[in-house]
Formats: structure tokens, sequence, C-alpha cells
């Protein structure tokens, strides 16, 4: 009697502990779903709600609108059901676009309706899919999104793509998202423009409260090929951006872009690769900036690029002082190397150097002179130097230059430009 007892009690035990796994792992998903919709709500940029929401404890369910501030010519839908494991929890769903009928009627013609859904309609194509699984130990999500082939007719243009995935994993301090968008075309009845694929590899981390920053983004296209008739084809291959985003106590940001070959009527043309760093921009000056930015935006209940001409010229206005901060650890561009390459015209071109932007008296400089092109006394800030090799004679008679000169060292001082100490000719 007594082990029937004892293993009635062990059997109620897990019973209670699986329904409190059951119940915390319904909870933690509320709370990190609550979470990022409000870090999407802090961005200033996006509308987020959610509706027909039902909580449980083995399952939940709900709906996502998503609507960019200050525009109301499209918006994202996105039902989902959610599954609750004892150590992680399971989402599905379906991703739906929703176009204003006059932005419909702008790429198709059809119906007056208030409103039309981009996937099944606009475009030829299924609804995306999409699913994520959240670790209620450790909060690291892992998802992904699926597109699927799709094909837009107008007049006697076509536009079609084969689909897209995305991959993501990590948590709202640290993710990674990989993606592969397969090739695109666009074709009429005398040209074809092909794009693809491309490939995207993307990493983002914050820590101390978003003090410290830190982006990776890299993008391959793997060719771009454009053809036209009675004309040579032109095709690009190995197309690729690099970056590398940090904001501590100052922001630096290095780049690189490089094309391993382009081709005209299938014959090698050209090849080359950038390379440059942009630092010391001041950090505390950064984050004061965009929160004044957001809290004015915000004050206008609008975005940016949706306000007229006057209330941004008043807005950056507000903002100089901010914008003027951020220069007083004198920001330095560093080309750290550039080189262009074609075997079939004799080019190989190299060059280096840095341009720095001196701080001394820069709070008095005006924004608004630089908008408006008055730009003497912002290039009086400027000192630098580059070097250049593999000067092609065409180059070397524009810039006053013997024609056999092949390298030449180029000064800025004070915004005015040398090149072998004398001063730069008029080009045009």
């Amino acid at each position: 009697m007594r082990k029937i007892w004892l293993a009635v009690v062990t059997v109620a035990l897990l019973g209670v502990g699986y329904l409190g796994a059951q119940a915390y792992s319904s909870h933690v998903f509320e709370r990190e779903l609550t979470r990022a919709l409000e870090n999407l709500r802090a961005n200033q940029q996006w509308q987020v709600t959610r509706d027909e929401v039902e909580r449980g404890w083995f399952h939940s369910s709900g709906r996502l609108k998503i609507t960019p501030v200050g525009e109301q010519a499209w918006w994202l839908s996105t039902p989902y059901v959610a599954r609750h494991g004892l150590l992680s929890t399971r989402l599905d769903g379906a991703l739906q676009g929703y176009l204003r009928s006059s932005e419909f009627e702008s790429l198709q013609d059809g119906s007056q309706q208030d409103e039309k859904p981009l996937f099944g309609d606009v475009l030829d194509s299924a609804e995306p899919r999409w699913v994520t699984t959240l670790h209620t130990l450790d909060r690291r999500a892992e998802g992904r999104l699926d597109i699927p082939s799709f094909v837009v007719t107008r007049a006697k243009e076509r536009l079609s793509s084969e689909g897209a995935e995305f991959t993501f994993n990590g948590h709202a301090s640290d993710i990674r998202i990989k993606g592969v968008i397969a090739p695109l075309q666009l074709q009429n009845e005398t040209t074809k423009l092909v794009a693809g694929p491309l490939r995207i590899d993307s990493r983002y981390r914050v820590a101390g409260g978003g003090d410290y920053l830190s982006q990776h983004i890299e993008l391959v296209l793997e060719q771009l090929q454009y053809d036209a008739r009675q004309q040579a084809s032109i095709t690009l291959l190995g197309l690729r951006y690099e970056s590398d985003t940090q904001l501590d106590e100052q922001l630096s940001i290095d780049a690189s872009i490089a094309l391993d070959e382009a081709r005209v009527a299938e014959e090698s043309m050209l090849s080359g690769r950038f390379n440059a760093r942009f630092e010391r921009l001041n950090g505390n000056a950064i984050r004061r900036l965009q929160a004044q930015f957001a809290t004015l935006v915000e004050e206008q209940a609008s975005d940016f690029w949706s306000l007229s001409d006057a209330e941004r010229k008043a807005l950056i206005e507000r903002l100089e002082p901010a914008l003027l901060a951020t220069l007083v650890d004198s920001p330095r561009f560093t080309l750290e190397g550039i080189t262009l390459q074609s075997p079939l015209f004799g080019v190989d071109v190299r060059g280096s150097g840095e341009l720095i932007f001196e701080s001394d008296n820069s709070q008095t400089l005006n924004i608004d002179d630089l908008l408006n092109g008055n730009t003497q006394a912002w290039r009086e800030h400027l000192n630098g130097g580059f070097s250049w090799q593999g000067v092609p004679p065409l180059m070397a008679l524009q810039l006053g230059l013997s024609p056999d000169t092949r390298q030449f060292e180029m000064q800025v001082e004070q915004g005015n430009v040398l090149i072998n100490g004398k001063p730069l000719p008029t080009l045009f």
C-alpha cells in the first residue's frame, strides 16, 4: 500500500511540475513577444498592433499588424499560432501584405476595392510562411521565412522571381540573419535584366542599454546581366559589399566593395576593390542625436520623409547643436586601399590615403550652408593626403601632369587640393 501511495504522489508531483513548466513556457512567450513589440514601437518607424489574442498554457494565438509611421499605403498582417512545450515554444504563421487600391492600380489595372492583398492578387504567389522556435531557458530564438516564387505582369513588362528564404537565430541583444534571394528577372520586348542570386549575412549586437552596438552586413550578388536588342550584353560577376559598424565611445564604420569581373559581350573588362574606414564620430553625441531625432519626429506625429521642406528644415535647425557635437573628435576617413584593373585597356590603378575633418571651431559651422551648397567654411576644416599609382595617361593629362606620369601625391590643405604640390587644375 505504501508503494502505491508513493507512486501516486510521484505521478502527482510530475503532473504539477509538467503543468508548471507549461505555464512558465507560456509566460516566457508572452513576455518575450511583448518585449519584441515594444522594441518595434520604440523604433519610431512602425505602428504595431495585436488583436484576436487567445492565451493558454498549451496553445496561444493572435494576429500582428505592422504599419510604417505616417504611411498608410501598405501594411503587413501575420496571424500566428504558438504551441508551448516544456523547454520551447514553436510559432508558425503566414505573412500577408496589403496595398491601398490606389497603390495597387499603379502596379496593375484592377478593381476599386479599398485594399488588395499583395500575395495572391498583386503577385501571382502564395503567402510567405514562417516558423520560429523560442527556447524557454536561455531566451534564444531561431526561425525561418520562406517566400515562394511570383510573377508580376504589366502591359508588356514582366517581373518574375524564384523566391527567397531567410533564417535567423540568437536573442534580442545578439541576432544573426542569413538569406538567399533567388534570381529576379525583369524583361520587356527589347531588354532583359537578370539579377541574382543575392546572399545576405548580417549580425546585430547591442549591450549596456544601447551604449554599445555592433553590426556586420555582407551582401553578395553573384551575377547581374543586362541584355538589349542590338546591343552588347553587360555582365557583372561577384559584386560584394561588406561593412562592420561599431558604436561605443566613438562611431566607426569599416566598409569594402569588390567586383570580381565585369564583362561586355563576354569580353573581360574590369575588376576592382575598395576598402575604407570612417571613424571618430563622438559616440555620446550620436546617441543624443538619435534620442532627440526620435523625440522631434514623434512630436510631428510622422516620419522624416513625409514632412514638408519647411518642416524638415526646422527640424534640422533644432538638431544642429547635436549634429555639430558629433564632430568634436575630428572625424577621419581612411582609404585603406583601392584597386582598379583592366587587362584589356592596360589599367592597374592603386590608391590609399586619409582625410581628416579638423574639429577646431567646428561648432560655429552652419548646417544650412552645407545643405545649400555653401561649403567654403566646411572645406576649410579638411586636411589629408592620398597616393596614387598606375595612373592612366588620360587622367594624368586631365590633372595637368605629363602623360607618362604613373604616380602622384594628392594633398588636401584646408580644403584646397594640390597635385604634387601644385593646385588642382580646372577639370571641366
